[in-house]
């Protein structure tokens, strides 16, 4: 539970525009933090807060979006195929051996209550069955021994080629709709192999996915080509870090650049597109992803499951008002009550790894993504902003922060007290251990220890996040360091309670 202590202190006024954060002390509660907390207190008392990263961002504005049914999208989201490639249920049994048997998920029936959280098991028009993945592959992760769907999956192993696991399978005689739905599945694994393959358990290629994905396609028809129509590298290879979903209801824009704009069906769709091959496949996907968007939007971030220093948690209250409601927002028990600025942060503002958005801005490697799109049967829906009014990234809302290490759009910085003290982060690291009741309740994120570079054993190295690779920078978003110990400690605390 937030603090029974805390309450909302108006500094509107004061703040340098910064809108007020619930979630600071009663009025009888001492008020200065000193100078490098950033807030001092008046001769009325009232704080008084310096200017910040926001005074530099770009509010992006919030879409209508089609009205759907939150209970239709989560029954979607676990049966539809708008993955509708896959593997025939007949032969799901060896895969799993091979990909790893995952839980299922509680209250799912039939076919579906037999396979992991990450699968839908659908039947086709000629009565075959197919297996095919689901939105969970990337956002149903674990917190603290409990499965939770929205929650990026930050022990997700994508360091080996997609490619790796198809090639050597061979095709299977195409007696069924669902024996030809599993050569598709091969070939389309083997085009996303070499351009998708991370460096390190829990980066995720969904970026790349929907690059290589579409530049394998006529934007008009979706018709495939086996060759792709743009240049891909396996150089310059993007990793992401899934946020979760609990944010879609306030945010405006999807994507850490804020690219996707409108309303996000079109962006949604193309990233789940791995075999959606014309429009006539695709129109009634984008349909029912109304309700998908509904579900997602509906989405309330859990409660920090351990103690929280209700006193330390008000003194960091203060701390967040002047130094990170601007970007963030601010927070409440009642919803109604929050505010979130949807703010874009311009790259020499905050500094954190520009690969992602460099590249896909005018100018940049990927930038064909923006025009592909935008003329594309998606772009009916969506529309994808790669660089007005400048390149940059989004401040999110900050919701269950705690939940979601890693930290930044690659997953870089393993707790949230690294992101406050950018001296201290590690050029290289490694978890100890993927338990996810293993968590640092004074750190708030995944236990870690410092790790080699290069030198370390070639079966070791999925292990290692190494931020001096391409894209995988741990640098920037500064803001955190002027405030001491002290004042961390208790910023930390207050995070406990969004």
């Amino acid at each position: 539970m937030r603090p029974a202590a805390l309450a909302v202190l108006t500094l509107l006024s004061a703040c340098s525009s910064v809108p007020p954060a619930a979630g600071v002390p009663d009025s009888d509660t001492d008020t200065s933090t000193g100078s490098s907390g950033g807030a001092s207190t008046s001769e009325g008392g009232q704080a008084l807060c310096d200017g910040g990263p926001w005074q530099s961002g770009q509010p992006i504005a919030v879409p209508e979006l089609p009205a759907g049914d939150p209970a239709a999208g989560y029954e979607a989201l676990l049966t539809e195929d708008y993955v509708s490639c896959g593997i025939p249920w007949e032969l799901f049994g060896f895969a799993e051996d091979v990909l790893g048997v995952e839980e299922p998920l509680p209250g799912r029936t039939g076919k579906n209550a037999e396979v992991g959280h990450a699968w839908n098991v659908v039947t086709l028009g000629d009565g075959s069955e197919l297996v095919v993945s689901n939105c969970l592959q990337c956002h149903a992760g674990y917190f603290n021994g409990e499965l939770i769907v929205g929650l990026g999956k930050a022990s997700a192993d994508f360091t080996t080629s997609l490619s790796d696991f198809a090639e050597p399978l061979p095709d299977l005689p195409e007696t069924s709709e669902a024996n030809a739905a599993f050569n598709k599945f091969k070939a389309r694994a083997a085009a996303l192999g070499p351009y998708s393959t991370m460096l390190t358990i829990g980066a995720n290629p969904a970026v790349m996915f929907a690059i290589i994905l579409l530049s394998h396609r006529d934007p008009v028809t979706l018709a495939w080509s086996d060759e792709p129509r743009y240049e891909l590298s396996t150089e310059l290879v993007i990793p992401a870090d899934p946020p979760p979903w609990w944010r879609v209801g306030k945010k405006a824009s999807n994507f850490a650049n804020g690219m996707s704009r409108r309303d996000h069906r079109g962006t949604m769709v193309l990233a789940s597109s791995l075999c959606t091959d014309s429009v006539e496949e695709a129109g009634p996907v984008v349909d029912y992803f109304a309700d998908i968007q509904a579900y997602l939007a509906s989405l309330e971030a859990p409660r920090y499951p351990f103690a929280i220093d209700a006193a330390l948690a008000a003194d960091g209250a203060e701390i967040f008002e002047c130094n990170c409601a601007g970007c963030h927002g601010t927070y409440a028990d009642d919803p109604e009550a929050e505010t979130y600025p949807n703010l874009l942060i311009p790259l020499d503002v905050i500094g954190t790894d520009p690969s992602f958005a460099t590249l896909s801005a005018e100018g940049g490697f990927y930038h064909h993504l923006k025009d592909w799109f935008n003329e594309s049967f998606y772009g009916m829906f969506s529309e994808v902003v790669t660089d007005d009014p400048t390149p940059g990234y989004t401040a999110p809302p900050l919701d269950g922060i705690w939940a979601t290490a890693p930290y930044f759009h690659n997953g870089s910085v393993p707790s949230l007290a690294l992101v406050l003290d950018s001296t201290a982060r590690p050029s290289r690291w490694r978890r100890l251990d993927y338990d996810s009741t293993h968590f640092d309740q004074a750190a708030l994120g995944w236990p870690w220890e410092p790790a080699a570079g290069s030198e370390a054993p070639a079966s070791e190295r999925k292990f290692i996040y190494d931020t001096t690779a391409f894209g995988y920078g741990n640098g920037g978003h500064t803001f955190g360091d002027h405030l001491d110990d002290a004042e961390r400690q208790a910023l930390l605390e207050y995070l406990k309670t969004l």
